[in-house]
């Protein structure tokens, strides 16, 4: 751990174990991860993209989990799919296997309305387009670089059933009446980005420090009370970030369950395997002893060589707010 700063190392040792502090070092001094993307189902299917990649000398290998999300072999780039047909007319779309998980977590219910808070570049948004292809889905981004970004990428995708709004999710207010409160909700929420933690991201290195992640925090609560008043009840809702940091994992969930007694945090099924490991959420950090239920039932994504840092958690709203 003598490449990264002493202060980042120390905190690490005070969220990990020693153990799981060895299993990691070799995380932080790889130069990249494999390269992972999904099949657009919208424009294309699992049986076109294979062929085309085959027919392009690209070895890959098709998980089962995350849904139609495939890895090229590592002696392969980005630049290889770039050149590709399939990737020019988005019938495939660059994405983590981390990114990929959290939408699966979501019933399998029918919703009829979903909101994604914190949309850009667009990821998670055509996921949901593809998923629930009958659902009316708002996406929210108030930067107008990362908005037209993600217009491109949805249009691209042909995602046509995802209303994108260039706005503050706090003024959702102005495009949503009480007959129109969403089945499904999902923040992606902005965080501090940690999954680019490794040795040679010099740039990210010298960037990191505490007060950003305690602006995070500060704006996650924000986004969080924003959303919860427009969620149904008998619905959901997830919460999820790429950052290692407990102030924008599991202090927000704890702040959700002392704060929005109508929600219950759901226990997250999931089934290891080599290219996507999770633990459980932190029990404390430093003075902070987290609800016993974050750790039983939120999930750490850890790093590999295939996927990156990711936190999920998922709460249910049983009633009004009284």
């Amino acid at each position: 751990m003598n490449l990264l700063p002493p202060h980042l190392t120390l905190r690490l040792k005070s969220i990990f174990s020693k153990e799981e502090m060895n299993t990691l070092k070799h995380i932080f001094s790889m130069e990249k991860r494999q390269v992972s993307f999904r099949c657009n189902t919208l424009k294309s299917t699992t049986q076109e993209v294979e062929t085309a990649l085959e027919k392009a000398l690209i070895r890959y290998i098709k998980l089962d989990f995350p849904k139609n999300c495939y890895l090229i072999d590592r002696s392969f780039s980005e630049s290889d799919l770039w050149r590709l047909d399939i990737y020019k007319q988005g019938k495939i779309y660059i994405q983590s296997i981390s990114s990929q998980v959290p939408v699966h977590f979501f019933s399998q219910k029918s919703p009829l309305r979903i909101l994604d808070a914190c949309a850009a570049p667009g990821w998670k948004s055509s996921q949901l387009s593809e998923l629930y292809p009958d659902a009316e889905i708002y996406a929210f981004e108030p930067f107008k670089v990362r908005y037209d970004k993600m217009k491109y990428n949805l249009n691209k995708l042909w995602c046509e059933n995802i209303h994108t709004i260039h706005d503050e999710i706090r003024n959702i207010s102005k495009y949503i009446s009480e007959e129109n409160f969403f089945d499904i909700i999902l923040v992606d929420a902005p965080c501090s980005s940690e999954w680019s933690l490794l040795y040679n991201n010099t740039k990210f290195l010298e960037a990191w420090n505490i007060s950003h992640i305690q602006k995070n925090y500060k704006r996650q609560k924000h986004i969080i009370d924003d959303v919860l008043p427009y969620l149904k009840v008998g619905w959901e809702i997830i919460y999820s970030t790429c950052t290692i940091a407990p102030e924008e994992n599991e202090w927000i969930v704890h702040y959700i369950l002392c704060h929005s007694p109508q929600l219950e945090l759901q226990k997250l099924d999931f089934k290891n395997n080599i290219y996507i490991k999770y633990i459980e959420a932190l029990k404390k950090f430093e003075k902070y002893i987290y609800k016993t239920e974050i750790s039983e039932k939120a999930l750490r994504v850890i790093p590999s060589e295939y996927s990156e840092w990711f936190f999920i958690a998922k709460f249910k709203k049983w009633h009004l707010l009284k």
